[in-house]
């Protein structure tokens, strides 16, 4: 009698995963799609145990991850959108805007997290080419993992919207 029992739920467990398995298959699909549409060429896999184990490190090490994992899955996706939104932005900024750098004066936490990433006000001394400065403070969003780099004080190269040079981007440091 074990037996059987132990042959219905091994074969509920393997179709339970074969079901799975289409349906990522199927919404990795019109992920894909929407990615493309906007240029990018990304392809989601599934998951393998080996994978999942380490997002679940990944998940104990960083309380702001775990908290955002445990959100409704309609407030996940609008903070992910909020979270591109942001990256698009700072795409543009990097692809169309002009060269500066910077300097980060102060950088200050919000106490808001967005997809699991911290958002911080940073006031910003940015220095445009041809040596005019002026003073900003933008929103930045960053892991918790690379925030020293952003600590005050650190140079940074930047890209500055010309019709409006309160949107600034942060790029990598310069030594």
């Amino acid at each position: 009698m074990f037996k059987k029992i132990r042959d219905k739920v091994n074969e509920a467990t393997q179709q339970g995963m074969a079901r799975g398995a289409q349906d990522f298959q199927r919404h990795a699909a019109q992920f894909q799609q929407a990615a493309a549409a906007q240029g990018h060429h990304i392809v989601p896999q599934l998951p393998t145990p080996q994978l999942a184990a380490q997002a679940y490190q990944n998940m104990q090490a960083d309380p702001a991850m775990a908290e955002f994992l445990a959100l409704p899955m309609e407030e996940q996706l609008r903070q992910q959108q909020e979270l591109q939104a942001y990256g698009t932005e700072l795409r543009r900024l990097y692809d169309t805007c002009e060269h500066a750098t910077l300097v980060i004066e102060a950088l200050e936490p919000t106490g808001r997290t967005i997809a699991g990433q911290a958002q911080y006000s940073a006031t910003l001394e940015v220095t445009v080419q041809g040596g005019a400065s002026y003073r900003t403070v933008i929103e930045l969003i960053a892991p918790l993992a690379t925030i020293q780099q952003y600590a005050p004080g650190t140079k940074h190269e930047a890209r500055v919207d010309p019709t409006d040079p309160a949107k600034v981007g942060v790029f990598g440091p310069i030594a």
